[in-house]
């Protein structure tokens, strides 16, 4: 496909693929980047199933955050379906961290932009469901150097009239076959039960993010996707460790409970956990005082953020 149009787009490159079909690099008309995510037929092979990706696009496509990246464009062509977002020019989240802890002043900074853009979705009657570093984008030269992908694949929850909020009543639907298995270590104990899921199910996968740039360890450690599901779903995280500094009882608790098996044990709401985080801010600050910013990944989180997210 290279060299072809699709729509008004030409074709450039393949940026990558995945479960659920390839991404092209592409230039619109006025000779932007943009990136072109291809959902093949055969993913979405009935017309209910069809009928309710269409219904998320549309309401992803309504999501107006800096911090969430935004559907441009939606189109099909022999049943083939086109999503055009933004081409986006910087690295995932996981490869930043690359199993290494990130200071913990840089942490904070993140999850409080990864939480913000969470409460935006949320707003709008949705989940995220496929929260992961390598959905978590950290953005070359933005105002808004955090930015989360891969919205236009949630499951979302229907919003009732007057406003409500409400889960879909099918336990398992076409989403659950459409996330990879790599994105299994992110699920909450009801995703990965076939549940109904609601927005406190991306609380859970905020919490196993946040567990992990804190500590550069997944807190349900396992060697096998059997044993990561028992983990998910029985075990509880292991207690933080120190490095460089011991992390704060509050912090630990912070994670404790958004990491809760039961939704109605975690954070009922984003904006609750971020209040909590931001409460922390005195002490990540003390930490961050105490060592300078070092070459490589500290000293380009900590530059990148000290003029963006702390003013």
């Amino acid at each position: 496909m290279i060299g072809e149009r699709i729509g008004n787009y030409t074709i450039l490159g393949i940026v990558g693929s995945g479960s659920m079909g390839t991404v092209y690099k592409a230039e619109d008309p006025a000779g932007q980047s943009v990136a072109i995510k291809l959902v093949r037929s055969q993913v979405l092979y009935s017309m209910e199933k069809r009928e309710r990706f269409l219904q998320c696009l549309l309401v992803a496509s309504g999501i107006r955050h800096k911090g969430v990246c935004p559907i441009l464009d939606l189109f099909d062509d022999n049943d083939d379906f086109f999503i055009v977002m933004p081409f986006i020019q910087g690295r995932t989240l996981q490869h930043y961290m690359d199993k290494r802890p990130l200071p913990w002043s840089d942490a904070l900074d993140v999850g409080l932009a990864i939480g913000s853009a969470l409460e935006s979705i949320h707003d709008a009657g949705a989940a995220h469901r496929g929260l992961k570093p390598s959905n978590i984008w950290i953005v070359d030269g933005e105002a808004s150097p955090v930015l989360l992908s891969d919205c236009c694949i949630a499951r979302f929850t229907e919003i009732a009239r007057r406003g409500r909020i409400r889960s879909s009543s099918l336990g398992i639907d076409f989403a659950d076959t459409l996330i990879p298995v790599g994105a299994l270590a992110y699920m909450s104990p009801e995703q990965v039960r076939g549940e109904s899921v609601d927005h406190r199910s991306d609380i859970f996968s905020f919490g196993v993010v946040l567990y992990e740039m804190l500590t550069g360890r997944h807190p349900f450690e396992a060697r096998s996707s059997l044993s990561r599901i028992s983990a998910i779903l029985d075990a509880e995280p292991a207690s933080l460790p120190s490095h460089p500094v011991t992390i704060s009882a509050p912090m630990e608790s912070i994670l404790r409970r958004a990491l809760a098996k039961k939704p109605e044990d975690r954070y009922q709401k984003v904006s609750e956990l971020m209040a909590d985080l931001a409460g922390t801010r005195p002490i990540a600050s003390a930490e961050y005082s105490r060592s300078a910013p070092s070459p490589g990944i500290r000293g380009w989180f900590s530059s990148l953020f000290s003029h963006v997210l702390r003013k």
